[in-house]
């Protein structure tokens, strides 16, 4: 038997989660308690949740609406708050939309006392989040937005259960397996979100920024990590650690056109010498640039378990590990300068 059709299987795109968000935030109007009193029930606590309230905070009335100034979704709450959600799905903020949104509001109400609350809804994975929280808006992910669905879910009689509403659990459900497939997958049939959700993951344990690197070859999504600055001879560089997927890159910036060959060989030159003393097998790769590939790592810096998934204490470890090679070549630029100083 076919499984039930999903709208949002088809419904992908960020404009129909737009629709979708506005309707649920509708439905927490005090009006639709006797309509639906389960979905205004879960549309009062995703609204709670989205004002950063506790469930003592009563809703009485809610005027939703979408693109209002070009913001994807906004909502006036008991005629005292202003919410503003940037809604992003597959892609990221940009031209500086989140700083235009807040002061556009800000301006809107400043002869008022309404208070305004700005969120970014985000239910896929982000390299990082600076500029989000410096623009004043608070983080709403997936894990939040699936237990508010799930509570949902779990105390309303399925035959009383909205479609709308359980489609987009279902949906987003299945999105949040796939983020985490690197846990249960083979790593050689990670795929797009596993790769989303293991450098999440390690960026909980080591830092660094991650995104999508487009190339002639189709892209890929890249992390990095460890950046480092130093020159020689009066040449600036910086020298940094880059997983491309599945590939582990030693990485180089010259800062100036005319030094980034001579530069590259300077650091080539005491990266393979200390990874030669550490037993750690690099080999050349990459072509000169400003942001150039030096080396690449032999073996697979991924580590699993005895299933032949992937331990991820075991990968820090060995990531650990290596960045040892950096710190060592690190030393031997410092003894360089001093010599010549």
């Amino acid at each position: 038997m076919k499984s039930r059709p999903n709208l949002f299987d088809y419904a992908t795109s960020e404009l129909s989660q737009d629709a979708f968000l506005t309707w649920l935030i509708q439905w927490a109007d005090k009006d639709y308690r006797e309509v639906d009193s389960s979905l205004n029930a879960c549309a009062v606590s995703f609204l709670q949740a989205l004002l950063d309230k506790d469930k003592s905070f009563s809703i009485e009335t809610v005027e939703a609406e979408r693109q209002w100034y070009n913001i994807d979704v906004c909502a006036l709450v008991n005629n005292k708050y202003f919410l503003v959600i940037e809604d992003k799905k597959g892609t990221k903020e940009h031209s500086d939309q989140l700083n235009r949104y807040s002061e556009l509001s800000k301006k809107h109400y400043e002869k008022s006392d309404i208070e305004i609350k700005l969120v970014y809804f985000k239910m896929e994975e982000q390299g990082k989040y600076n500029d989000i929280e410096e623009a004043g808006f608070s983080l709403f992910q997936r894990s939040k937005m699936l237990s508010i669905l799930a509570d949902y879910i779990n105390t309303t009689e399925q035959s009383n259960q909205n479609d709308i509403v359980v489609d987009y659990y279902k949906n987003l459900d299945n999105l949040d397996k796939k983020i985490k497939s690197y846990l249960t997958k083979p790593l050689n049939e990670w795929f797009w979100y596993s790769w989303q959700g293991f450098y999440s993951e390690l960026q909980k344990h080591i830092g660094g920024n991650w995104e999508y690197v487009s190339n002639a070859a189709g892209g890929f999504l890249g992390f990095w990590w460890n950046w480092k600055y130093s020159k020689v001879d009066g040449k600036e560089f910086e020298y940094y650690l880059q997983l491309e997927q599945d590939r582990f890159v030693f990485k180089l910036y010259a800062y100036k056109e005319n030094e980034r060959r001579e530069v590259r060989d300077f650091y080539r030159r005491n990266l393979y010498k200390k990874a030669k003393e550490l037993n750690i097998g690099i080999s050349q790769f990459g072509r000169l640039g400003a942001y150039m590939g030096v080396a690449k790592l032999n073996s697979e810096y991924r580590i699993t378990n005895e299933n032949g998934l992937l331990s991820i204490q075991a990968t820090v470890d060995n990531l650990n590990d290596i960045m040892k090679l950096i710190n060592e070549t690190e030393k031997e630029i410092k003894a360089h300068n001093k010599v010549y100083s």
